[in-house]
């Protein structure tokens, strides 16, 4: 694939939008659903905004660190429009893909729509794009060249509110959940909470009141991605080939020893090769 290609060749066309209306409560079954992670918002076509996983984690954990008692009333039930990025920086259709790239090393983006001359939604093109083009490329690095050594892990008595916490404060979107041993025994992606805050049970708990009961749950009760693992010398392309197999957004990588993990790859410092 030729980095210097429009974006608008390799970005999804057929965008699943919200309406200016909806609320955060549309947006999560909607993400839910579809297995996406952000969802712009439109009127008559024209971009009003865009919401993304994190920006409704991120709203309920500071609804719950407020002390607030109506989780429902306060999120679930409001505008999506409330909680999302106004000033969205957007491509045009003939936009290079490395330039695109380039945008989003420079502003930590995780998505980017793509607009025509009248400001009207035409496409978006994602991490999950890019990631698609790395697994084409052939690239000789090792996961050593690319994981982050920083890693955020939960335990087995780790809650859904640590979870939050991590994602709010460190920005981490996905946690090795590790024995006492410090062996991965389950992994916790954003999307598994936006899972966990989409089913019927916790939203009418989250009706009820039932605040405590809801972020105190253990998250490796909510974690219900693939446990996929990667050692240091494992090749970059065959890890991306396996992400996209597997639909995991970010892989633990262990030492070869004693199994203990050292660092992650994820869809960010994967973006670094094209750099």
């Amino acid at each position: 694939m030729d980095l210097n290609s429009p974006v608008l060749e390799v970005a999804t066309k057929d965008v699943v939008v919200l309406g200016e209306k909806d609320r955060v409560v549309d947006a999560i079954k909607k993400m839910v659903e579809l297995d996406i992670r952000r969802l712009p918002i439109v009127r008559d076509k024209s971009l009003l905004g865009i919401i993304t996983a994190l920006d409704i984690l991120e709203a309920i954990y500071s609804s719950v660190e407020s002390g607030s008692k109506s989780l429902y009333g306060d999120v679930y039930a409001r505008p999506a429009l409330e909680f999302a990025t106004r000033d969205v920086i957007t491509a045009r259709p003939n936009t290079t893909i490395g330039e695109v790239i380039s945008l989003f090393l420079k502003h930590n983006f995780g998505s980017m729509p793509i607009v025509d001359e009248d400001g009207r939604l035409v496409g978006i093109f994602t991490e999950w794009d890019a990631m698609k083009i790395a697994a084409q490329l052939g690239l000789p690095h090792k996961v050593r060249d690319v994981m982050t050594r920083i890693v955020y892990v939960l335990t087995r008595y780790s809650t859904v509110l640590d979870a939050l916490e991590g994602i709010t404060i460190y920005r981490f979107r996905r946690y090795p959940i590790v024995d006492e041993g410090g062996r991965v025994i389950s992994m916790l992606h954003a999307k598994d909470l936006l899972r966990y805050f989409a089913d019927d049970a916790t939203i009418r708990r989250a009706r009820e009141g039932e605040v405590d009961e809801v972020i105190n749950e253990y998250a490796i009760n909510v974690a219900k991605s693939p446990i996929f693992l990667a050692k240091p010398d494992d090749y970059v392309t065959d890890v991306v080939k396996k992400m996209l197999e597997y639909d995991v957004g970010g892989v633990p990588v262990i030492d070869e020893e004693g199994g203990h993990v050292i660092g992650m790859v994820t869809e960010k410092t994967l973006l670094l090769l094209f750099s």
